[in-house]
């Protein structure tokens, strides 16, 4: 059988794909060292399925495979759940604690998202790399680790790099061999294959009579631009296999619509602040001339004054405080509690 029979498709970009993995794993049956492969696509590509394939396809296939999401993990947490603590490295740290890259050791460790991990692990995420050790956090000695170690991002890293957003030495070390996936929009061939056979998984699973596409079907599939890719195709299926009611799946039930195209956005210059944004944009608003033709402009409203000199009586006499009125009975002292008592305070004249 063949392993790499899971990456499905006949379009050309695809054979690419599988070319670039056969490649890639054949010379590395008996190496002792793995080179770093970084895998870049759209959200919805299969990204993680690619790198599973390499792992089963591969030298460590007998090894585990760790899935870690760099996005999912707590910033203050991805560190411990990386690398490691050891007993009293923080509070409530009573045991020590073995890291994700020592759980993958002589196997496969994958970073999702690797785009957005934070810049301080970077640095030691790269340290790692060029090491092949770990130290825990808290602990005084590195303990080797053997880890092949795949990372996958939908940015741009390139460009992160540009911008000082990612380091470009750990993007280096990354991205020893890439492999880009294309987008289904780009797998004109492969969008009815994959809708098959995401529709024959689904009846079987859900134990459904089987169901086929009807020509109006398959040319609404092959006609929608996909833009969650894969994973939009496989919800799309799995709903139409559960509320088709015959054996036949139209176009009305598929229920996809065109999308509008979305008008280019002016981007924000790099190293401008999301606050300092947002303060130009309000004196954007502030500066505008509002219409008065739906009674919300400046000349709708009545006029308010910011000062007191700008009000109509401004040049009336200003009243003077009140002066304080004479003590209460209950709050006068014992030698002023008499009858008839004119008492004051003490600080009145």
């Amino acid at each position: 059988m063949d392993p790499l029979a899971e990456l499905v498709g006949e379009s050309p970009a695809m054979e690419v794909v599988r070319d670039q993995v056969r490649r890639l794993l054949t010379p590395r049956e008996t190496g002792r060292r793995l080179p770093s492969i970084l895998i870049q696509g759209e959200t919805g590509t299969g990204k993680g399925l690619v790198a599973r394939t390499i792992h089963r396809a591969g030298p460590r296939a007998d090894g585990p495979f760790v899935d870690v999401n760099c996005a999912a993990i707590p910033e203050t947490l991805i560190e411990a759940e990386l690398f490691g603590f050891e007993r009293g490295a923080f509070t409530d740290a009573r045991r020590a604690k073995a890291g994700l890259f020592q759980a993958a050791h002589r196997g496969t460790i994958f970073l999702d998202e690797i785009g957005l991990l934070p810049e301080p692990l970077q640095a030691k995420l790269l340290k790692v790399l060029e090491e092949q050790a770990v130290r825990r956090l808290g602990a005084t000695t590195a303990e080797p680790v053997d880890t092949w170690i795949i990372s996958a991002t939908n940015a741009d890293l390139q460009a992160a790099v540009r911008q000082r957003a990612f380091r470009e030495d750990l993007y280096h070390r990354l991205a020893v061999l890439t492999l880009r996936l294309p987008p289904l929009r780009e797998r004109d061939t492969d969008v009815l294959v994959l809708a098959r056979r995401f529709l024959e998984r689904t009846c079987a699973d859900y134990g459904l009579p089987p169901k086929r596409f009807a020509p109006d079907a398959e040319a609404r599939l092959q006609a929608y631009p996909w833009p969650g890719n894969i994973r939009e195709l496989s919800n799309v299926i799995e709903r139409v296999a559960l509320l088709a009611e015959g054996d036949l799946v139209t176009a009305d039930t598929l229920e996809l619509r065109t999308l509008p195209m979305a008008e280019p956005t002016a981007a924000a210059p790099a190293g401008t602040s999301r606050a300092r944004r947002r303060s130009s944009a309000f004196r954007a608003t502030r500066s505008a001339p509002a219409s008065t033709s739906s009674g919300c402009g400046p000349e709708a409203r009545p006029r308010r004054h910011r000062t007191v000199a700008d009000a109509p009586s401004a040049r009336r006499r200003r009243r003077p405080p009140s002066r304080p009125g004479p003590w209460p009975r209950h709050r006068c002292p014992r030698r002023r509690r008499f009858a008839g008592s004119s008492a004051r305070w003490p600080f009145s004249a």
